[in-house]
């Protein structure tokens, strides 16, 4: 059984997301197999992209949306990374119909209200697993997404294809929350110590290739 990775806000000391240190420096410090892993099979970012796979039903994703993730995003703007999330959906009863609804709201002004009550109920009101249909389009009205247009989306193309694209993280990762860089090296995130530890391994895998050597 796929187990959740509790990376937690508290997993790491409390410090600042800093400049990271000289290249050839993380070169030493960081090695594949350790730090690291190398994702074959994934379409290569052009750009330099930091994506967090993460589930609602996860109580370590939720510690990281609430804490360092809106640290960890701001840094990234600042280093001019783009950063992405994806839902996994290997946990969970409602884990589809939620995957859905992200999908759906992705870009638009709902997207985060949708994502916040999600969560909310999971880890806030710890109401559990939604009983039914009718239970979880209760959640998602209040966040301002009705059934109707849930149902009338969700076989919009550009839907389905964000979601098989989520999907296919899943067959690589099996663990949450999980961070991909280039959407090639994915982190081993319990070889870090701490968030200065992860600023520098970021900045180091942008800098690698994202494709095999011809």
């Amino acid at each position: 059984m796929r187990k959740l990775l509790l990376v937690l806000m508290f997993a790491f000391p409390v410090m600042a997301f800093a400049k990271a240190t000289d290249g050839a420096q993380n070169a030493s410090r960081f090695q594949e197999g350790t730090h690291y892993k190398v994702v074959k099979g994934l379409p290569t970012s052009t750009r330099p992209t930091v994506t967090e796979l993460f589930s609602i039903y996860c109580g370590g994703c939720y510690q990281w949306e609430k804490g360092p993730l809106i640290t960890l995003k701001a840094w990234l703007g600042q280093q001019n990374i783009e950063f992405r999330q994806a839902h996994m959906n290997f946990m969970g009863a409602y884990a589809k119909q939620a995957t859905l609804a992200l999908a759906m709201t992705r870009g638009t002004p709902r997207h985060n209200a949708v994502k916040q009550a999600l969560f909310n109920r999971l880890h806030v009101a710890r109401k559990g697993d939604w009983r039914n249909d009718a239970d979880f389009f209760q959640t998602l009205e209040k966040a301002g997404l009705k059934q109707s247009d849930f149902e009338a989306n969700q076989n919009n193309l550009m839907v389905m294809k964000r979601v098989l694209d989520w999907h296919l993280y899943g067959e690589y990762v099996h663990a949450v929350p999980g961070f991909l860089v280039n959407n090639r090296y994915l982190i081993n995130m319990g070889s870090l110590k701490s968030y200065d530890d992860l600023n520098a391994l970021i900045v180091y895998l942008t800098k690698l290739p994202v494709a095999e050597p011809q």
